[in-house]
């Protein structure tokens, strides 16, 4: 590369510049050159600093040659270039000056061709405006989440930036419109957009932290349905807990599919009142005589020791003898995210629904069934929280104790007795 070519000295100063090609320079809004400070007075500095700068351009004018349409983000990339050569010039009047008529002398040339891109191409470079789509990445390696979290947020900031291409065009009303619109027109349920626009909001405060939305105006405050969590609307949406007549109908309809491998996932939920992911997480050498331990949960009281009941524990004993690959609910496939339970989960959902049960119960409401039986049999609230993984909020139990001795767990869950026809243990372990 000649160097020379690429660089020009103006008022002291090293510039890079390199001549933008005819075939392409109409996807650049007409301009014939891109022209970039590079911040120093020294040719050798200037010399090491163009290779990189005139890089990025050539990479910009290949792109342009592989598309033969219109390429917005060409012009786009050209107005960020602009916008960083007068923030880097903040220190100096005479540069910033100098940058000033370049960039004018080319927005006139791109408006001169009447391009409609010439206006944002200012709003770009000055400030004003800035496009939404460019630091959805960089804002999600900021933070410490799960994968699947990362995936969600990513998906929410990206539907955001479709709606809304620069942050000009986003206030209060715009948010309140969109909105609108997902929860009318996309059909979206009001804890979805909730989540949508809370997600959306943190990328926003993400780019008043880079310093690209100077003016940081509380436009999603009270944007998005609100909660009802006291109204009988509310009400209606929590789930529920399946009745003790429920469940016989759950086993022998996943039966009924010969789909015995859920049919024991939902006895193990029934007699243990696990979440989904503890139960398909479990491995045989997790499990005991009269317990097994949970060691993959949600929160840090979920780690813990569960007793296994009587009527539990003849399935148990055949599901750890034939297990194939160490789990205790052998052959469940891991989805991108690591979880053995997504699958299975979804046949559940597909049973429950096709034996006639709304919404509000799922999986989970087998927790709330086994919760609720322990109650009713007077086992004390600080010993069931031991049992399914409770936080126990008083200071005493909570922060002293380290909970309940096994023997009392295994006399509390022996209280639970339910009605289910014995010939069901039997074809659980056939």
């Amino acid at each position: 590369m000649e160097m020379a070519k690429y660089l020009q000295k103006r008022r002291r100063r090293w510039y890079a510049v390199l001549e933008i090609p005819k075939d392409v320079r109409q996807k650049f809004g007409g301009s014939p050159r891109f022209v970039q400070s590079l911040e120093t007075e020294s040719l050798s500095v200037a010399e090491t600093r163009v290779l990189r700068v005139v890089a990025d351009w050539k990479d910009l004018i290949s792109a342009a040659r592989g598309d033969g349409g219109f390429v917005e983000s060409d012009y786009v990339a050209k107005a960020l270039v602009w916008r960083d050569g007068i923030c880097n010039a903040q220190h100096s009047e005479n540069e910033k000056f100098t940058i000033q008529s370049i960039i004018d002398d080319d927005l006139q040339a791109i408006a001169l061709k009447k391009n409609p891109t010439a206006m944002v191409m200012s709003k770009i470079a000055y400030g004003e405006t800035y496009p939404l789509d460019r630091d959805i990445e960089a804002w999600l390696a900021s933070q410490e989440v799960q994968e699947k979290t990362r995936d969600m947020k990513r998906s929410d900031a990206t539907r955001f930036a479709t709606r809304f291409k620069f942050t000009d065009q986003v206030n209060r009303q715009s948010l309140l419109n969109w909105a609108h619109d997902l929860q009318i027109r996309d059909q979206l349920k009001p804890p979805t957009v909730r989540r949508i626009i809370s997600h959306t909001r943190g990328y926003w405060d993400y780019l008043h932290i880079l310093g690209h939305i100077h003016d940081r105006e509380t436009v999603f405050d009270r944007v998005g349905p609100k909660k009802l969590t006291k109204s009988k609307s509310a009400k209606s949406e929590r789930r529920q807990a399946f009745s003790s007549s429920d469940l016989p109908k759950l086993l022998l309809g996943a039966l009924d599919k010969k789909d015995c491998q859920l049919a024991q996932l939902i006895w193990l939920g029934i007699w243990t009142g696990c979440r989904i992911e503890e139960l398909c997480s479990l491995k045989v050498s997790d499990v005991e005589v009269e317990f097994f331990i949970v060691k993959d949960a949600k929160t840090q009281a979920g780690l813990r020791s569960v007793p296994i009941h009587p009527r539990l524990a003849p399935m148990i004993r055949h599901l750890c003898s034939n297990s194939s690959d160490g789990y205790l609910i052998s052959g469940l496939s891991f989805n991108k995210y690591d979880d053995r339970s997504n699958a299975i989960g979804k046949r559940f959902g597909r049973l429950k629904s096709a034996l006639g049960f709304d919404q509000r119960l799922v999986f989970h409401s087998l927790r709330k069934t086994f919760t609720t039986e322990l109650e009713n049999a007077g086992v004390p609230e600080n010993v069931t929280a031991d049992i399914v993984g409770h936080e126990k909020k008083t200071l005493t139990y909570g922060l002293y104790s380290k909970g309940n001795r096994i023997e009392v767990l295994q006399k509390a869950i022996r209280k639970i007795t339910l009605e289910i026809d014995p010939s069901i243990d039997l074809l659980l372990v056939s």
